[in-house]
C-alpha cells in the first residue's frame, strides 16, 4: 500500500496491454471478414452449377437430336473460356432398344474439381 501523500500516477498503457488488445481486435476483424467471404464463394459456386446445368441441357438436346452410338465420348465447351468439359458414356441395354446415357460436366473451382452428373434413357 502506498502512503497517503504519494499516489502513483497512471500516464499510459503498458506495451503488453496494447499488444493484447491489438491481437484481440485483429482476430475479431478476421472473423468478420471471413463471414463476408463465405457468401461470396457460395454465390460463385452456385453460378458455376447454374452454368453446368445450362451446358447439360444444351448437350442433352444435342444428344436427343442425333444418332448416338455406344461408347464413351468427351470434349470441352468453347463457352466460358473452355473451363467446362464433358464426358459421356452410352450403354445399350440388352433387353430393350433403350440406351443408358451418363453425362458428366467437369470444371475446376479453386484448384478443386467440381462435377455435375445426369443419367437418362433414350
Amino acid at each position: 500500500m502506498l502512503p497517503i501523500g504519494k499516489r502513483r500516477k497512471n500516464k499510459g498503457f503498458l506495451l503488453l496491454e496494447v499488444m493484447v488488445s491489438v491481437s484481440i481486435l485483429s482476430f475479431g476483424l478476421l472473423l468478420i471478414l471471413n463471414s463476408f467471404m463465405r457468401p461470396i464463394r457460395a454465390v460463385e459456386l452456385s453460378k458455376d452449377y447454374f452454368k453446368a446445368g445450362l451446358l447439360i441441357e444444351e448437350k442433352m438436346f444435342e444428344i436427343c437430336n442425333s444418332d448416338i452410338k455406344e461408347g464413351s465420348l468427351g470434349g470441352s465447351f468453347s463457352d466460358f473460356n473452355s473451363r467446362f468439359s464433358w464426358n459421356m458414356d452410352v450403354i445399350k441395354l440388352e433387353e430393350n432398344t433403350f440406351k443408358e446415357i451418363n453425362l458428366r460436366i467437369l470444371w475446376n473451382e479453386r484448384n478443386k474439381e467440381q462435377d455435375m452428373i445426369v443419367s437418362t434413357y433414350l
